[in-house]
């Protein structure tokens, strides 16, 4: 009989929620991804790879930084984890769903990860976005945004 093995399951990153608040509400930034990236032309949140002993909130300032030039004003731990097979690794991802709330007039500079940017409201975003996971996390994160910040969010230091 031959022994089953595990699929890995790793958590090497984060997922971000970047939102800024406009007179009409609130807005997701939805990054389309290269085609020289892997998962290229799809659109979706900001993903992140943790490095070394950073933590958390030095990963998401970090690459929030190197792909788009932007700076939180604020960053909040959600309940919410994106989970997915990740082929290139042949593992299980599941990262934990932060939010960054940026300035309302923040200007995008994108990197050669991604090609494209829109900020959308949510109904918009959920029609964008490329995976059933994060039209699940626009749904819940946009209900919670009435009482922003939700009360199950923890804010984490910037």
């Amino acid at each position: 009989m031959t022994k089953l093995t595990n699929i890995k399951i790793e958590s090497p990153g984060v997922n971000v929620a970047v939102l800024r608040k406009t007179d009409d509400g609130w807005q997701f930034l939805i990054l389309r991804r290269a085609d020289t990236e892997s998962y290229g032309g799809y659109w979706g949140f900001m993903t992140g790879g943790k490095r070394d002993n950073e933590t958390v909130a030095q990963v998401v300032v970090r690459e929030l930084h190197e792909e788009t030039k932007i700076k939180p004003k604020s960053m909040w731990a959600t309940e919410y984890l994106v989970q997915f097979y990740e082929p290139e690794f042949d593992s299980i991802w599941i990262l934990p769903l932060i939010v960054a709330v940026v300035e309302q007039d923040a200007d995008v500079i994108l990197s050669k990860e991604n090609s494209d940017y829109k900020w959308l409201d949510a109904t918009q975003a959920k029609y964008l976005v490329s995976w059933k996971n994060l039209i699940n996390a626009i749904e819940n994160l946009s209900e919670e945004l009435e009482i922003f910040p939700a009360k199950n969010w923890v804010e984490i230091d910037v």
